[in-house]
């Protein structure tokens, strides 16, 4: 199934709050099976019609992830064991991000290595 209008993907919406109002509990094979593809379908449609935003710059990436985990810059230097002074220079933008620390914020804060490379 794949939703290409608007209207489409209102009706797809409407079908599956009714899926939600029955209750996951009473749904049948067929009306399960139903439900995951037009949940599916509608994820699909909101990624291509409504993109969400993703964040380039590594430094406010670096914020964002201290201020969801509530950690300063030396917590975060200590999680990717790299000295707290090389953090600094990254983040005051007077170093850049070299292979070994890529691989760091890869391997420890998930990081999509692919625009890690982009940035290093």
């Amino acid at each position: 199934m794949k939703i290409i209008s608007n209207s489409q993907y209102h009706s797809a919406l409407a079908k599956i709050e009714t899926f939600i109002e029955k209750g996951f509990q009473k749904l049948n094979k067929t009306e399960t099976e139903q439900l995951k593809q037009l949940s599916i379908a509608v994820e699909k449609y909101e990624n291509e019609k409504y993109p969400m935003p993703v964040e380039t710059d590594i430094i406010k990436i670096l914020e964002h992830y201290m201020f969801e985990h509530r950690i300063n810059k030396n917590e975060l230097s200590k999680q990717l064991e790299i000295p707290n002074s090389t953090l600094s220079e990254i983040m005051n933008r007077k170093k850049k991000i070299n292979l070994a620390i890529a691989k760091k914020l890869h391997q420890k804060l998930n990081i999509d290595g692919n625009f890690l490379l982009q940035v290093a």
